[in-house]
């Protein structure tokens, strides 16, 4: 009979140093996975809960105009519309009203001052011309009083325009005075409506009584 010999089976290899880095690399890979998954979840989280803050907090609409705020409304009447021109919210509409209100006012107080001023003093040429409101009957004072009218309107229509992107009324300051303010604002509405009821009393006045101005208080 013949005869086999059967190797023995080799020893196992101990582990060695590269098995070690094996799992060590695993590992952190493993970690590092987990970390990236945590970071994502948590900027989900971020994003829903930003998605729902500007869900929470619409943008705020503006307040309406309101006209009782503006320059004019003041003591002791403050803001006084009795017959409900102006309405909350149509800012154009007291735009225009109030850039009447302005070159009313203006108008008058020229008026008045000059209602006064015409019974002591005469341009000359218009020695003969009588103060009141004859003198707008009453030649050269009614060339004076065309050659005014002509050039008034040609000063608002191509001069002193309204502008949108300023106040009503504010046509720059021409004498530098560098006065244009809430205060000197508020003043001028307040003499321009004083004047408006003074010019119309001076009209009524001469319209009844045949007197000027100044004759009206016996002078």
């Amino acid at each position: 009979a013949s005869t086999f010999d059967v190797p023995a089976p080799a020893a196992s290899a101990p582990a060695g140093p590269s098995c070690g880095v094996g799992l060590l690399c695993v590992g952190a890979v493993a970690s590092a996975g987990a970390m990236a998954r945590r970071a994502a979840a948590g900027s989900r989280k971020k994003a829903g809960a930003s998605k729902h803050q500007l869900r929470a907090e619409p943008v705020q609409a503006p307040p309406p105009f309101d006209p009782a705020a503006q320059v004019g409304a003041m003591p002791p009447l403050g803001f006084f519309d009795p017959a409900g021109f102006c309405k909350k919210g149509d800012k154009d509409g007291f735009r225009n009203l109030r850039a009447a209100e302005i070159k009313h006012g203006r108008v008058a107080m020229m008026a008045a001052l000059g209602g006064v001023a015409q019974h002591f003093v005469k341009f000359p040429g218009f020695d003969g011309v009588p103060s009141g409101l004859s003198a707008v009957s009453t030649a050269p004072g009614t060339y004076g009083f065309v050659a005014l009218f002509l050039v008034a309107g040609a000063l608002e229509l191509g001069v002193w325009t309204e502008d949108p992107s300023k106040e009503p009324g504010n046509f720059g300051d021409p004498a530098g005075l560098g006065q244009y303010n809430t205060e000197m604002r508020q003043r001028e509405l307040n003499n321009g409506r004083f004047a408006m009821f003074a010019a119309i009393g001076i009209i009524s006045a001469e319209l009844l009584t045949g007197k000027d101005a100044v004759e009206q208080f016996g002078l």
